[in-house]
């Protein structure tokens, strides 16, 4: 059960309550049993709007068409840029700061649609681009890619819309197909060819971060668990992302520090206990040296800031 401490969920089961209304009937029919979603922002409820921070136990890609003021996510703070894609991975914190209202188009899945439980193909390339991007502000598309784009959600929200005879294995080779064409337009936006391998290495090293940094802290462990040397992933992830590997374990630890210190009344002790330190005298001096503030100054900045209320 969630309990009071928790940030607000937003979940994938309850989409379909949240549609708006036209005529007395659903602008929009969700099957919350269907592992995908297309749908807009002008047929959903305020609620896809959401001006106060919250999760979701989905993915979601969006793309704004329209739209002014700020994206927050995980607390920072973006611009709102259009037209361009933003990427959520499950648990990441969002919400927005609005001066006009958001028009586009918006993909929700669980991760069983990108990574179904039975297959015998491995889409965990699929969820690896996923994490890569959605740890870019947003990705901007340009005139030469707008048609391209345009036509792959097209071709995506007709699938969809074709109910009883829609193929889930026509969805997730679409989805795959715009992952891999936003991905690339990504890496040409930061100058990196996406086929080097070594790219390819530091994408699994972000991955098995995101995924172990509870409990795996070094960074010769990482590398054992990719089969590299030491000196490899470190030179190789500081030419590849301008930061060590240690600092991005380190900032793992300080985005989940910061959800929990915003979002929760666990002290400070407690949530260093919870992130794995055992001398939680070392947890704040940790936190001060990454953030340049104290834990406690930070929950009462970032409180005040957005109006969180516990």
């Amino acid at each position: 059960m969630q309990s009071k401490d928790d940030i607000p969920f937003h979940h994938y089961s309850e989409t379909h309550k949240y549609v708006n209304i036209k005529d007395g009937h659903p602008a929009l029919s969700i099957n919350p049993n269907f592992p995908f979603i297309i749908t807009q922002f002008d047929l959903m409820t305020n609620r896809a709007q959401a001006q106060v921070p919250h999760r979701h136990d989905y993915y979601e890609i969006i793309f704004l068409e329209e739209g002014a003021g700020q994206h927050i996510i995980d607390y920072e703070s973006y611009k709102i840029k259009t037209p361009s894609f933003y990427f959520l991975s499950k648990g990441q914190i969002h919400f927005w700061e609005l001066d006009k209202g958001l028009a586009g188009k918006v993909l929700l899945f669980p991760r069983e649609f990108l990574i179904p439980l039975a297959t015998t193909f491995n889409h965990e390339g699929d969820l690896a681009i996923f994490n890569s991007l959605s740890k870019a502000p947003c990705v901007e598309i340009d005139k030469v890619n707008f048609s391209k784009i345009n036509v792959l959600l097209k071709e995506i929200n007709e699938e969809y819309m074709r109910k009883s005879d829609c193929s889930l294995t026509m969805l997730r080779a679409y989805t795959h197909i715009l992952l891999v064409n936003l991905f690339r337009i990504h890496a040409k936006e930061q100058n990196e060819d996406i086929l080097d391998t070594t790219n390819v290495m530091v994408r699994n090293f972000r991955q098995l971060v995101s995924e172990n940094y509870l409990t795996i802290r070094s960074v010769k462990e990482y590398a054992d668990l990719i089969g590299i040397s030491t000196t490899h992933l470190r030179d190789t992830v500081k030419k590849i992302t301008g930061y060590s590997p240690g600092q991005l374990i380190r900032q793992e630890i300080i985005f989940e520090a910061k959800r929990r210190l915003a979002n929760t009344e666990l002290t400070t002790a407690e949530i260093g206990y919870t992130l794995n330190f055992e001398d939680t005298s070392y947890f704040s001096r940790f936190f001060k040296r990454e953030v340049g503030k104290s834990p406690s100054q930070y929950r009462e900045e970032i409180r005040k800031k957005y109006q969180i209320k516990i």
